[in-house]
C-alpha cells in the first residue's frame, strides 16, 4: 500500500516537448531541493504514402517529458521552474 500512497502524491508541475526546458527545470529544482520524478515518451512519426510504405524524408521524432513532484511541494516547484530563487 505503501506505494500506492506515493503514486498519488505526485503531481505534474511540467509538461513540454524541449529537452533544454527539461533541463533548466531539473536544475532549478535540484537546487531548490525539491524531489522529482522525470517521464519521457518517445513517439516517432512516421507518415505513410498511399500505398502503406514509410517516407523516410518525413520521418521525424517526438519526445515529450513530464516533471513531477510530491503535492506538498507544487509551489515552491513551480515558483523554482519559473525562476524564483531561495
Amino acid at each position: 500500500m505503501k506505494f500506492l500512497a506515493g503514486f498519488f502524491r505526485k503531481r505534474l508541475v511540467l509538461y513540454t516537448y524541449d529537452a533544454v526546458q527539461v533541463g533548466a527545470a531539473r536544475m532549478a529544482l535540484q537546487e531548490g531541493g525539491v524531489k522529482f520524478w522525470v517521464r519521457q515518451h518517445t513517439d516517432d512519426l512516421m507518415p505513410r504514402a498511399m500505398n502503406g510504405q514509410v517516407l523516410p524524408f518525413l520521418t521525424r521524432a517526438a519526445t515529450e517529458y513530464k516533471i513531477f513532484v510530491d503535492k506538498d511541494d507544487v509551489e515552491l516547484a513551480e515558483y523554482l521552474i519559473n525562476g524564483g530563487t531561495l
